[in-house]
């Protein structure tokens, strides 16, 4: 699967499921291959395994319909019936490693960070993708981390920590002294918590590769995103994460040449 270019999360008592609906019916009116750089995730745990199996069943047939992935939080056992193509772990979730078995090689995991420590482990783990949040003020997600915490994130992805002081509890201590690990390989960063159209572009040139949201719609997010000098990079990306961050520093070098 590829990485997400903006993520879809459910949250029924914010944005209730006949809305949530309309939204990703929106999104008929973009090509399909925009519409295969959009997730659905699955999240809302107050409901019962019932319930959200219920939900995910009819979040299923519009995805598939659309050529869209669905990811369902934490819930293996939900993410298998439905046949999504991947999930999304918590820090009360099970590890990495076990929930790769139990869906099998081809699953999408991500793994919820809110800081540098988390982003290592998750790497260490073999995650897919790293979902750091908040990286704007989002209502009950705590002080947000800023958008410039993306690119120290993008660079502790690529190269390691790189002045991590004040985004954890690292220090100047390399993660590899940390955790007794060799630096593991590039996965996915996707930017949540207060995420709007105003800010997602922004996001990406600092080091994303995705953008997740709950409240905004992703047609919204879209547009953003195909806009300016992000939209005119992301034909040129290609398939490794971090790419569409060091094509928008091309552009802006030659720019600055000129």
């Amino acid at each position: 699967m590829r990485a997400p270019l903006v993520t879809q999360i459910t949250a029924t008592s914010v944005v209730p499921e006949v809305e949530l609906v309309t939204r990703l019916r929106a999104l008929g009116g973009w090509s399909e291959a925009w519409r295969a750089r959009v997730a659905v995730q699955l999240r809302d745990p107050e409901l019962s395994a019932a319930a959200l199996l219920a939900m995910g069943r009819r979040l299923r047939a519009i995805t598939a319909e659309l050529g869209m992935a669905l990811l369902v939080n934490d819930r293996l056992d939900v993410a298998q019936l439905l046949g999504a193509e991947g999930v999304h772990l918590g820090r009360r979730s099970v590890g990495v490693e076990e929930a790769r078995r139990f869906l099998g090689g081809s699953a999408w995991i991500s793994v919820a960070c809110h800081d540098l420590d988390d982003i290592w482990r998750a790497l260490v783990e073999g995650a897919d993708a790293v979902t750091l949040s908040p990286v704007f003020a989002s209502p009950g997600k705590g002080v947000p981390l800023g958008l410039e915490v993306l690119g120290v994130a993008r660079s502790t992805i690529e190269q390691g920590p790189v002045s991590p002081d004040g985004l954890n509890g690292l220090g100047g201590l390399d993660s590899t002294q940390a955790h007794g690990q060799q630096r593991p390989r590039t996965v996915a960063l996707i930017a949540l918590g207060g995420i709007e159209a105003r800010n997602a572009a922004s996001c990406l040139a600092a080091g994303a590769d995705g953008v997740a949201a709950i409240r905004e719609a992703p047609a919204r997010l879209l547009a953003a995103l195909a806009e300016g000098e992000v939209g005119a990079c992301l034909a040129d990306a290609g398939e490794a994460p971090g790419a569409l961050r060091h094509g928008v520093a091309s552009r802006r070098k030659e720019s600055k040449g000129r």
